[in-house]
């Protein structure tokens, strides 16, 4: 469960928390941070997760605060999605994202919400370009600044196509490291009207191809999703995906079906 408020504080500032909670039969396979002290072995969580501060400037809006956050087009390079539920799982910050004239812009000074002394953090800016046009195309710079493994630098391009009820969009990125610095996602998505959509995503994400081996894609992995997404009512949706991949060190398969249906109101 997720319940997200919002209060108004006028000339532009709102205030913004979000309550989460959790049970998982099986710890490994919850969204909360079972590798942090806080949580360990626990099967449910609740707690407040995420607040701060937002500031609508312009055509820009401002969040400052715990909050979630990906980056690039496919979150490829790095992901601490709002599916992520309880402490050490998301980022303090400052995120940023808008229009400045007809580029489109996102960018992201965090730091992550790890535990111990840890204090990684996460710097990145995207700009798109021709963002009503059937081509839409971008590029990420990003670093990631390690407190034990050191920083690594990357950069990132992406372009997605719209032809009808068919959208490709394809992602690569590389790092600054010498080996195993490379990643990339190529998604086809059909959707058969405003209710239903298929999609088939082919990756593959080297060690040291994203940011800390927090790609929204499995670090050290290559394979295909085969998924399904359908709006059952205004306020319910399902979504269905199977993962096939394999590692990239030892050619082990590893699948993965998951299925997420969500309730809004």
């Amino acid at each position: 469960m997720r319940l997200k408020g919002e209060a108004d504080l006028g000339k532009g500032w709102s205030l913004y928390a979000r309550f989460g909670a959790q049970h998982a039969t099986q710890p490994g396979l919850a969204d909360y941070n079972t590798d942090s002290a806080v949580y360990g072995d626990k099967k449910s969580v609740m707690t407040i997760d995420q607040f701060g501060f937002t500031r609508q400037a312009g055509d820009m809006l401002l969040k400052i605060g715990r909050q979630d956050v990906t980056v690039g087009t496919t979150a490829l390079l790095y992901s601490r999605s709002e599916s992520n539920i309880g402490k050490r799982a998301f980022v303090d910050g400052i995120t940023a994202t808008g229009t400045m004239g007809e580029v489109d812009v996102t960018a992201a000074f965090v730091q992550e919400d790890d535990a111990g002394e840890q204090d990684n953090r996460v710097y990145a800016i995207r700009t798109g370009f021709q963002k009503e046009k059937p081509f839409q195309w971008g590029m990420t710079l990003g670093r990631y600044q390690d407190s034990s493994a050191g920083s690594t630098n990357h950069w990132a391009l992406d372009g997605t196509y719209t032809a009808g009820k068919h959208t490709w969009t394809a992602e690569y990125t590389q790092s600054n490291r010498s080996n195993d610095n490379r990643a990339y996602a190529v998604t086809w998505e059909y959707g058969f009207d405003d209710k239903t959509a298929v999609y088939l995503t082919g990756f593959r994400v080297e060690t040291n191809g994203d940011m800390g081996q927090q790609s929204d894609f499995d670090n050290n992995n290559r394979g295909l999703y085969y998924g399904i997404k359908h709006q059952l009512s205004k306020n319910n949706s399902l979504e269905l995906v199977y993962k096939d991949q394999k590692a990239l060190d030892s050619g082990q398969k590893n699948t993965k079906l998951e299925a997420t249906f969500t309730q809004s109101f």
